[in-house]
């Protein structure tokens, strides 16, 4: 009787010790969603995370800039879990979970600022965090616009980096993108009307994936 006590006592205590590991491992991995090949040991703080939407007005930007990318957010830590910036409607933070199942067949890309170690320090880290908090829910800017009452997504992404001295990308005018399909130019006339403003600073997704100073970090 006695050894089967001491049986019971060691399966219970077993029992508790995976489920124990196993709490931990959810709440280390809470809001994150995981692929094959994918650790949320391996993010950073200021990650840049890319994915394509073709809905609303994603295909008029993927007609617009020629790239896939529709839609980009920076990632943070917040109380241990990872969470993405984003200017939606409005400007918010939204767990990575929550911004990775948004996507098309909820594909996305994370890329990284080479030599991140050493250009975001904690100080500038908390810099950008801290200008990404005062941005929190203004509107989102439709007509993409560069002043900061309002702001579309890679605007975000591009002030916060630029508010410690660092360019993620290069700045065209709005003439500069191809603005000829017929679905682009039903879009801008209902939001410009005649008044187009050509000469508009424009930051696309897509030219921040492809600034050779970031490297490719994960894609599923």
């Amino acid at each position: 009787m006695k050894k089967i006590k001491i049986v019971l006592l060691l399966f219970v205590l077993g029992v508790i010790g995976v489920y124990a590991l196993n709490m931990k491992a959810i709440k280390k991995n809470k809001g994150t969603k995981i692929h094959a090949g994918f650790s949320p040991d391996s993010l950073k703080e200021g990650d840049l995370i890319f994915q394509t939407n073709i809905g609303g007005q994603g295909l008029a930007i993927q007609l617009v800039t020629h790239s896939p990318y529709t839609h980009i957010g920076v990632i943070f830590k917040q109380d241990e879990e990872w969470m993405v910036y984003e200017a939606v409607e409005p400007v918010q933070v939204v767990s990575l979970e929550t911004f990775t199942d948004r996507g098309d067949e909820g594909k996305y890309v994370i890329r990284r600022l080479k030599g991140s170690d050493t250009l975001l320090t904690a100080v500038k880290l908390d810099m950008m965090k801290k200008y990404l908090d005062k941005q929190m829910d203004k509107h989102y800017d439709i007509h993409f616009g560069w002043a900061d009452d309002k702001f579309y997504c890679s605007e975000l992404v591009w002030k916060c980096y630029n508010a410690v001295g660092i360019s993620i990308g290069p700045l065209k005018k709005l003439k500069e993108f191809d603005l000829s399909s017929p679905v682009v130019k039903k879009i801008m006339a209902e939001r410009y009307g005649k008044d187009i403003p050509y000469n508009e600073k424009v930051i696309s997704p897509g030219d921040i994936f492809n600034n050779k100073e970031l490297k490719e970090v994960y894609r599923n």
